[in-house]
């Protein structure tokens, strides 16, 4: 459509709209701003952490001793029970903190990121937020700036246009005011520019066409909220561990309330008092502190190495991933594009050193080669817009900051020339030529397509000599150019010729072909290494790009991915059988549009994957909300992507995933351990006090219960759930989120079995040779020292130092001086203990040995019928 139509069907003048107008319509289409999720208010964010079935059973077991406390004033269970209050409050608390923190800190890259827009506005020139602009106004855009919403451009000067944020692609895109077709595809629309791209070079002014969810960014938004997640295995296999530890709770009240009753004889209350308790001790009350103190130490990691976490069972999830799908232009590229290679006189040169910095060389057989004085350089360095900042970083476009960066290190006094004139680039014409003075005599430059260069060109530059195109060196130029075009590289020609003299224009034609410039986006520092890192830990990294399909492969061959490259096209073709296969065997997959992204993540989860997507461009972002875990880059990265994401990398570096991933395996092994050692623990206690009941005797009191998981489940617990990680951790497969598999249950049972007939027999003895208080007291003892033992058992496991984990050594051995303390202290009375003489003690000991040797044989067995627990 022409301008003029554009400016009459939106009701513009040349003045922009007037202030009364522009109100008017913000209050008719509303702000121009993306329609978002509220975040959840603090008060539901609280109440959300008392919605474990685990802590409902914590709540409830605490409500009935505190009851049982005022019925029976001279009872202790007051305290109990407000001990138990106290942890659940803690750990709500502390979880709610580092909940909304995340919750802050991706608010404020959201403010960080706001844009501002300069208008005209009644023949005024204003700076306006974003958001205020309306359809019909008129905006002024630079070199630099993020283009705040959709719009048909009225004039352009230069405009390259960086659209990789919508559509994938890592090129420039030049802007132009020539009428389209009105069909014309979104990619193609070279007069049109849109939200959340950037202006690379020049200055162009636009008129706003759709602002808010109505751009182009505002319907990818609005699609991608449509997609709900849903809740790992991990959180859900949590949900059914609650459940059913509810159930067994239920079973165990009764049938110890009818043992206690009816054998031993207890009053109705102490049955009641004995029947909480021992709920208590089968509740692993400590196991949602321990998971939220471990997870929420591995986002304060994540953060400190520049990664936001939005809550925390994230942390846990992204370890047990299986797959990472990532974008190609910013995640594992650069971004930016750099020169690669160079040929000239028929050698191809390798360009050595930074990517875009001036340090490095030219080699060729690993030879150095002087290109201070090479027209080919010259003609990259001066027939280029980029330029040097104040700060000594390059600006401009991204394909000529390559060409300027490679004429600096090649050290061409580029400073000895003076532009006089320029013909610019065009999508018609496919070349860009500039006049220059400064040598001998003026002399035109000329770059652009290989293919447009050689018509313009009738001699070719060949050891220094200038000789014939002819068909031989023109064919040798086309192979080189395919060469290097499928090795993914961007492919420039370079030419010169005499400038016009008299003051006549400058004419594009029988010029000498100098050379050919391969530019490519380079892969990130430290990417290759990454990705072995997580094929050495079983988890495949798939890149998917809106770029070209050699470009795509030959990147990914670069970075170690390999094998076959898919475009979306192809994959349309397939059908859902044939698409199941292919997106478990193919690495690559190009010209992908968002929706071939989603397509290749339900794929995959629907094969029972567990799908990272990591990328930072509005077209990333329906792939982010749809994956199991989505990770945003917080420089590059969109407000859409941003918003859509699970995980924001402030530093938008992708090895940072890996450290996620190698943090995440950490946390979920830490709560396997954790899990180990508690239900273990928790079983022998049961097995105990039933066994014994059944039998008229309480091996342990209601208090001492209570006591022996205070002790245990507390400090020792949590400083278990801190645990360094174990060697080998990102060499094995992921875990697939399995706290209690068949081996942990055999584990459970051996173990827990052969803690409870040791426990027992130390109960017997005690009662054969002593009375029943100091039987009672052994037994007491015994659970706290063998709960302890089960933590050199699990260091045996790992084959580890018992002294691996600093906090652990002293949470154990404060946990010892306090069951030390209550046995020869003066709150004896309080627990119903005796001093222990050295013949208990020797009992207790032998025991600790016996359960050692067995319990090391039981998972020797264990491990080798059912694999690691």
């Amino acid at each position: 459509m022409e301008v003029t139509a554009v400016r009459v069907a939106l009701g513009a003048g040349d003045d922009g709209l007037s202030a009364e107008e522009a109100e008017a319509r913000l209050l008719a289409v509303g702000a121009n701003e993306l329609a978002q999720t509220p975040p959840e208010s603090r008060a539901k964010m609280l109440l959300s952490e008392f919605t474990n079935p685990l802590i409902l059973i914590l709540l409830a077991a605490a409500s009935l001793l505190l009851f049982v406390s005022f019925v029976s004033p001279e009872s202790s269970d007051r305290g109990d029970g407000l001990l138990i209050l106290g942890i659940v409050f803690a750990n709500a608390a502390f979880s709610f903190v580092q909940n909304h923190r995340a919750q802050q800190g991706i608010e404020a890259l959201e403010r960080a990121a706001a844009t501002y827009a300069t208008v005209m506005r009644g023949g005024r020139r204003l700076t306006i937020h974003a958001r205020e602009l309306v359809p019909g106004d008129a905006v002024a855009i630079e070199e630099g700036d993020r283009i705040p919403a959709d719009g048909r451009l009225l004039a352009v000067s230069h405009l390259q246009v960086d659209e990789s944020a919508l559509t994938g692609e890592s090129l420039s895109v030049a802007k132009t005011v020539a009428p389209l077709p009105d069909a014309t595809d979104m990619a193609e629309r070279t007069n049109c520019v849109y939200a959340e791209t950037t202006a690379l070079t020049g200055r162009a002014t636009f008129i706003v066409t759709q602002t808010g969810m109505r751009s182009e960014i505002g319907q990818i938004a609005g699609a991608m909220q449509a997609i709900k997640k849903g809740k790992s295995s991990f959180q859900r296999e949590i949900a059914e561990l609650g459940k059913r530890i509810t159930w067994i709770i239920a079973v165990l009240i009764l049938l110890v309330a009818a043992v206690q009753l009816t054998v031993v004889g207890n009053s109705l209350l102490e049955t009641f008092v004995i029947a909480v308790a021992l709920s208590v001790a089968a509740i692993p009350e400590g196991l949602p502190v321990v998971m939220t103190l471990a997870l929420a130490f591995g986002t304060r990691r994540m953060l400190e190495r520049r990664a936001l976490v939005s809550s925390l069972p994230i942390v846990e999830i992204i370890g047990s991933a299986d797959v990472i799908c990532t974008d190609k232009t910013g995640t594992i590229t650069e971004g930016r594009m750099s020169l690669r290679r160079v040929l000239i006189s028929g050698d191809l040169l390798e360009v050595t050193g930074d990517a875009l910095g001036t340090e490095g060389e030219f080699q060729v057989d690993d030879r150095s080669v002087d290109l201070s004085a090479s027209p080919a350089m010259l003609a990259a360095g001066l027939c280029n817009n980029a330029h040097l900042s104040a700060d000594g970083s390059f600006m401009g476009d991204p394909t000529e900051i390559a060409l300027l960066a490679g004429a600096f290190k090649a050290g061409v006094p580029l400073i000895d020339y003076t532009r006089t004139e320029e013909i610019p680039f065009s999508s018609e014409r496919r070349m860009m030529s500039v006049v220059v003075e400064g040598g001998d005599s003026p002399m035109l430059l000329a770059k652009g397509a290989p293919e447009r260069i050689m018509e313009v060109s009738t001699r070719v530059l060949e050891a220094g000599d200038e000789v014939p195109l002819d068909e031989e060196s023109r064919r040798k130029i086309e192979a080189a150019t395919t060469d290097l075009a499928s090795q993914g590289y961007r492919v420039l020609a370079l030419a010169m010729g005499p400038a016009p003299t008299g003051g006549g224009e400058a004419i594009e034609a029988n010029l000498t072909f100098v050379g050919l410039a391969g530019i490519s986006d380079p892969p990130r520092e430290g990417v290759e290494d990454s990705i072995q890192a997580c094929r050495d830990a079983g988890i495949r990294v798939v890149m998917i790009t809106g770029d070209a399909k050699p470009t795509a492969a030959a990147i990914a061959a670069e970075v170690g991915l390999g094998g076959d490259a898919m475009s979306g096209r192809e994959l349309d073709a397939l059908s859902n059988e044939e698409l199941s296969e292919v997106v478990g065997r193919i690495n690559v997959f190009a010209r992908a549009e968002p929706r071939h992204k989603v397509l290749i993540l339900e794929a995959l989860q629907q094969a029972g994957q567990v799908v990272v997507m990591t990328g930072d461009g509005v077209n990333d972002a329906p792939a982010l909300k749809a994956a199991d875990v989505g990770i945003a880059m917080g420089i590059r990265g969109t407000e859409v992507a941003r918003d859509a994401a699970d995980m924001v990398l402030l530093d938008d570096s992708f090895p940072t995933i890996v450290a996620a991933v190698e943090e995440g395996r950490r946390i979920f092994a830490n709560i396997k351990k954790f899990v180990n050692y508690l239900l273990i623990g928790n079983f022998a206690e049961v097995l105990v006090i039933l066994i014994a009941g059944a039998f008229g005797y309480l091996p342990v009191t209601a208090v001492q219960i209570l006591w022996i998981n205070l002790i245990t489940d507390s400090g020792p617990a949590v400083a278990l759930g801190v645990d360094p990680a174990h060697s080998g951790l990102m060499r094995e497969p992921p875990q697939r989120g399995r706290l209690i598999g068949r081996s942990m249950l055999a584990l459970l049972a051996g173990t827990g079995f052969v803690m409870a007939a040791v426990i027992l027999g130390t109960f017997a003895i005690g009662l054969a040779l002593y009375d029943l208080e100091a039987a009672q007291t052994m037994t007491f003892t015994a659970f706290v020292v063998q709960e302890y033992l089960r933590l050199a058992i699990i260091r045996c496991q790992e084959r580890t130092s018992l002294f691996v984990n600093r906090w652990l050594t002293v949470a154990v051995g404060g946990s010892l001086l306090l069951q030390v303390g209550i046995l020869y202290g003066p709150v004896q009375d309080w627990f119903g203990v005796t001093p222990l003489g050295l013949g208990p003690w020797g009992i207790i000991l032998g025991g600790l040995v016996i359960v050692f040797g067995l319990a090391i044989v039981v998972t020797n067995v264990v491990v080798a019928r059912f694999g690691r627990p």
